[in-house]
């Protein structure tokens, strides 16, 4: 009969940070983004935090934690669960729903507190229907393509929630499809202050409107309207040439992980790197593995990037296994057993950005970085030392 194992044992933090690898975080970057939204927005804009895909990988609660302490406004959320859990963790400010939910879930999800996003005549009759009060956006299509009214369709929308009491119109919102392009931003914007002037001729002249998100509130400040949905903003996720454009942290500081196993393998050896097709080296080859692989959110196939080891640039060999990277560390004499990988981050004079690893990945920035902090274990670099090449034990900050 075997013992059972310790509850502190059990930490489920500290038994992930045992497989080293982690994403570095600067918690403290959503505040100080949202000070800069909050300077170019001014007082009287509200600003909801876009917490959608699990507070984009951040995790949902953690970060609506975080931005309702700074004073932010409210949220917006992709799925019910989101929802939930923001509520859960004690916040009792607006969390409004994209569309993602089924008619026929309309009561369920009517019943959960949040305002609802009312998308077209399809859901705004099952909320209707579902007999239960809520509270409501209605989203209008400016050539964005996927939800919301289109201009011969919203006038009729309006008038079927004045003819009723179910349904409360708080507010009236958007998504601009091409924030680089003025010719485009222009036209859209101008098919929703027309949505906006049948709005208030159908008596509905109280309610929040809403257009910018991240890269509108950078590129036409002037679009505020009433309030703002900022999302990579304000984790600071945005591609390079748009975080040039304001003083913004990136929530997501680096990607690291230790040095598992050293291995070398003399000349003439045949490898298959990673489920790679076997060849034979030429040279003798001193290889580390690193627990961190495909399915931590990056490449299987090439390209792979490169990496940092003590201040110096290294390779990666063959594939990208399912939780392992092997890198070349032939010429680094102080890589060993335990040695600190850096993926993204500053190790020494050598630095990788988010933008060059996205570029050797051949990903997006807005992809890749959720795809790395919703699978790694998450290190606060304001409360924790930096587990770096100075053996240092780190700490998991959730």
């Amino acid at each position: 009969m075997s013992a059972s194992i310790p509850e502190s044992v059990l930490d489920t933090q500290r038994v992930r940070l045992l497989r080293p690898s982690w994403a570095e975080l600067d918690y403290g970057a959503i505040a100080a983004n949202l000070a800069v939204a909050r300077e170019q927005v001014g007082r009287t804009t509200k600003i909801y935090f876009v917490c959608k895909g699990d507070g984009f990988g951040f995790g949902a609660a953690k970060v609506a934690q975080l931005a309702a302490q700074a004073g932010v406004d409210g949220f917006c959320v992709g799925s019910p669960e989101e929802g939930v859990a923001i509520r859960n963790a004690g916040i009792d400010r607006d969390i409004l729903l994209f569309a993602s939910t089924l008619p026929e879930d309309a009561a369920q999800v009517a019943a959960l507190g949040l305002t609802v996003t009312i998308q077209s005549h399809e859901s705004l009759r099952a909320f209707i229907d579902a007999g239960v009060a809520v509270d409501a956006f209605l989203e209008i299509d400016p050539g964005f393509g996927r939800f919301g009214f289109l201009p011969s369709q919203w006038q009729a929308a309006f008038e079927a929630l004045r003819a009723q009491s179910t349904v409360r119109l708080k507010g009236v919102y958007t998504h601009l499809s091409s924030p680089e392009s003025d010719d485009v931003t222009r036209n859209q914007a101008g098919l929703f202050d027309a949505a906006l002037a049948d709005a208030r001729a159908a008596g509905f002249d109280n309610v929040t409107t809403m257009l910018a998100s991240s890269r509108v509130m950078l590129a036409h400040p002037h679009l505020a309207y009433q309030a703002v949905d900022p999302g990579r903003l304000l984790y600071g996720a945005l591609d390079a040439d748009w975080m040039a454009r304001a003083p913004l942290r990136p929530m997501l500081r680096a990607v690291r992980g230790r040095i598992i196993h050293v291995q070398e393998h003399p000349a003439g050896s045949v490898l298959g790197i990673g489920y790679a097709e076997p060849i034979r080296i030429e040279r003798r080859v001193r290889i580390g593995v690193v627990p961190i692989g495909f399915w931590d959110g990056l490449n299987h196939v090439p390209p792979l990037g490169r990496v940092i080891v003590h201040g110096q640039e290294a390779r990666i060999l063959g594939r990208r296994s399912f939780q392992h990277t092997v890198v070349d560390i032939t010429e680094n004499e102080q890589a060993r057993t335990g040695s600190a990988v850096t993926l993204l981050g500053q190790d020494g004079d050598q630095t990788i950005t988010i933008d060059e690893l996205a570029a050797s990945l051949r990903l997006p920035v807005m992809e890749l970085i959720p795809r790395l902090v919703r699978s790694l274990p998450h290190v606060d670099t304001e409360v924790t030392d930096v587990p770096g090449n100075d053996g240092c034990v780190c700490r998991s900050s959730n």
